[in-house]
């Protein structure tokens, strides 16, 4: 084989590495959930803050800061104080795993040869379009499709009796090709399971 062309096809397996790992990095679900709960609770915080100390020092004799110094010394117990470092420990520590596990399901990846072009596919138009798939194996009266992180799950029924076996293993190939004429990354593993259902 020829140098250029060896250069060439080295050339075009990085960028589609470098486009595969673009759009997986691109359409990865985000933490909204954990973020806004975490600015929220430094927003109180700091507000609350900032507005008792301010409160107790201008007006001393004000009922609300009188209420607020009536609690101030209720809590300064050793038995208040343990239960609220335990519940601070406790939500800290929910927001910390919070933030280092995987965010919810977001949209599926797709193969592009540009790493500059990111193409995405919602994961309920992903499980129509399989659904479509198996509904035009022989044999499948209906079809219905749940889309995972990185599993295809897929419910067929058919009037056919004693086939389930077969059609099961036909579907399964249907789905795998269309998800792999779509490019969904990472490629998912499809499993099938056959009801049968009415007469034959």
């Amino acid at each position: 084989m020829c140098p250029e062309k060896n250069s060439e096809k080295n050339s075009e397996k990085k960028r589609s590495r470098s486009a595969r790992r673009t759009a997986l990095r691109l359409l990865r679900p985000r933490r909204t959930g954990t973020a806004v709960l975490c600015a929220v609770s430094l927003v109180l915080a700091g507000a609350g803050a900032g507005a008792v100390a301010p409160a107790r020092a201008l007006v001393p004799d004000h009922p609300a800061a009188r209420t607020v110094g009536d609690l101030s010394a209720a809590v300064s117990g050793v038995g208040a104080t343990a239960v609220l470092s335990a519940a601070a420990l406790v939500v800290g520590a929910a927001l910390v795993v919070s933030s280092l596990a995987r965010g919810g399901r977001g949209p599926l990846a797709l193969v592009t040869d540009d790493p500059l072009f990111v193409c995405g596919l919602t994961r309920g138009a992903a499980a129509r379009l399989f659904a479509e798939e198996a509904r035009d194996v022989d044999g499948v009266s209906g079809a219905r499709v749940r889309v995972g992180r990185r599993r295809v799950r897929v419910l067929v029924s058919t009037r056919m009796r004693g086939s389930s076996g077969a059609l099961r293993g036909r579907v399964e190939e249907s789905v795998r090709r269309r998800a792999g004429e779509l490019g969904v990354l990472p490629r998912p593993a499809v499993r099938a399971r056959v009801r049968e259902v009415g007469p034959a």
